[in-house]
């Protein structure tokens, strides 16, 4: 099941691959049948549908439009949804929305194993989750293949960008650190809603500037997205964490991600 500018139509099931080509798209997670942080969601991607030049034409769906989508396709449990604003044709565009289940959810998920890949710089786009993901996705295909589950993307610098599929966050003397957004790493909508929320749990937060040889004095690293919710970092090449104690304190207050316990 797919929705495709305003109508439902029946095709096979799972989230369609990335294309490489002219728009943005978003990936947000979902439970119980309705999507989470969905307004967030919503507003970025109509931002970048826009800077991108779709025009007033073009209209993001809705919650309840998702909500009714996800139930036409009997997606009710934690889930991974897709919407993709894409250029077809000249002056002509199409938005389009897919989902299926999601497993390795919630604070259970074991720690991730990460390399580390520099680039020459922030990509120019930053900002936007564009459909331009090929230096992406070859960072994760080249970290996957060293035995990693993702890569901490670096500048020529050595200033942390983000992973191929998340931000970055590192704990240094009981402060949560995580780049500047949009200048250095995607204004990811997980990464917005914990900048917010982690004070209510008396856990200081902040953006700066953070360089990769850091690593080897960070007490934790965690990495976020709307799907994974936060997930703990065990390894960062050779350097191990074994003890995440303030990651603990977030699990158990919850954030609003798929199969997490219910956000503060």
């Amino acid at each position: 099941m797919r929705w495709r500018d305003g109508q439902l139509r029946e095709t096979g099931g799972a989230c369609e691959p990335i294309i490489t080509g002219w728009g943005a798209f978003t990936t947000a997670g979902c439970d119980e049948g309705r999507p989470l942080l969905w307004d967030r969601h919503q507003s970025r991607l109509q931002a970048s549908a826009d800077y991108l030049g779709a025009g007033a034409g073009v209209a993001v769906p809705d919650e309840a439009e998702i909500s009714a989508f996800l139930s036409a396709a009997g997606i009710d449990g934690p889930a991974r949804l897709r919407v993709v604003v894409r250029r077809v044709g000249d002056g002509h565009w199409s938005v389009e929305a897919s989902a299926d289940g999601c497993a390795m959810v919630g604070p259970v998920s074991p720690p991730a194993r990460l390399a580390v890949d520099r680039w020459g710089a922030a990509p120019p786009l930053a900002g936007h989750k564009t459909l331009s993901r090929l230096p992406w996705d070859l960072a994760r295909q080249r970290a996957v293949a060293a035995g990693a589950d993702d890569v901490v993307l670096t500048d020529i610098d050595g200033n942390i960008l983000e992973s191929s599929v998340a931000n970055v966050w590192v704990v240094r003397e009981g402060v949560v650190r995580t780049p500047p957004a949009p200048a250095r790493c995607l204004p990811g909508i997980m990464r917005g809603w914990l900048l917010e929320n982690l004070p209510a749990l008396g856990i200081r937060a902040e953006q700066c500037d953070l360089d990769v040889s850091e690593l080897d004095r960070v007490e934790e690293v965690w990495i976020s997205n709307a799907v994974i919710g936060v997930r703990r970092v065990g390894r960062v090449l050779e350097k191990r964490w074994d003890s995440w104690p303030l990651f603990e304190r977030v699990a158990a207050a919850g954030v609003p991600a798929p199969g997490w316990p219910k956000s503060v």
